[in-house]
């Protein structure tokens, strides 16, 4: 299985075509053309439905339009896209004009559905655990066992993503901080990547301006510093793929830890 614990990890940055987004500065109706810089970002992952909590769902129709709006205004602006949606028409459409990622917050499907059309394009998928649904995830979610949940959930679409057909490469795991999970259980998640890492797949976090990083009831415009904190703490706990609204920020953050630790390695290795 792919191990990427010895890479540098990589930079998933966050562009949302929607207008209910809860970071607006993440929304491309409110980028600047000159401000479209995502040179340091690895990949962009490119949403045309919120999936925010209390988040009301969108037709299939209404979210083609919005991936059509971009291809024909924004595409080529980045040449790594994920595609961020669930609903398999949608990520076909985007996969067949450019997009190369498939990221589901529905982890594949109940059925594979989204597993399968990873197969047929050859393409990576994130698979994501969420509990409920955006609109409703977040009244009173409760685990006996939070990352025994992960487990079991992983170990099972994991399982059916290879009875599909899929790849070692193609697969990467992402916890779904924030999504049906209470504070102490996003906590305990960043405190327990290195469980998560043992099905030997690259995992992806996405904490980037989260209700949970707030101090004080403060606004997701001021949660920056958390932000890169709980992000820090993730990629020394394991992480291989941070997703972020703060690409700059981020990449300046994952440069200057890397080369810390490059130094306690040569350090090791002369002592």
């Amino acid at each position: 299985m792919p191990d990427n614990t010895n890479n540098i990890p990589k930079i998933m940055g966050i562009l949302n075509v929607t207008p209910d987004s809860f970071f607006q500065d993440s929304r491309l109706d409110n980028l600047l053309p000159e401000n479209f810089n995502f040179n340091n970002a690895d990949i962009l992952d490119v949403g045309f439905e919120s999936s925010r909590p209390g988040a009301m769902p969108v037709t299939e129709q209404d979210e083609i339009k919005r991936l059509d709006y971009f291809l024909h205004n924004f595409h080529p602006i980045h040449d790594m896209l994920s595609i961020d949606t669930y609903k398999p028409a949608v990520a076909r459409l985007a996969l067949e004009n450019g997009f190369n990622i498939i990221n589901d917050i529905k982890g594949g499907g109940e059925d594979g559905e989204m597993l399968e059309i990873a197969s047929f394009f050859n393409c990576p998928i994130i698979i994501m655990h969420m509990k409920g649904y955006p609109l409703t995830m977040q009244n009173k979610p409760y685990y006996d066992n939070i990352i025994d949940e992960l487990l079991y959930y992983f170990e099972n679409k994991i399982a059916l993503a290879k009875q599909i057909g899929l790849s070692d490469e193609q697969i990467i795991l992402d916890p779904g901080i924030g999504f049906g999970k209470r504070v102490v259980d996003n906590d305990i998640i960043i405190n327990n990547i290195s469980k998560l890492k043992n099905f030997g797949f690259p995992v992806l976090v996405g904490v980037s301006r989260k209700s949970f990083l707030s101090v004080d009831d403060d606004s997701s415009e001021k949660r920056l510093s958390a932000s890169l904190g709980v992000s820090t703490l993730a990629v020394l706990n394991g992480a291989n793929i941070i997703r972020t609204h703060d690409i700059e920020e981020t990449y300046r953050m994952l440069t200057v830890i890397n080369r810390v630790q490059q130094s306690r390695y040569h350090s090791a290795r002369i002592s």
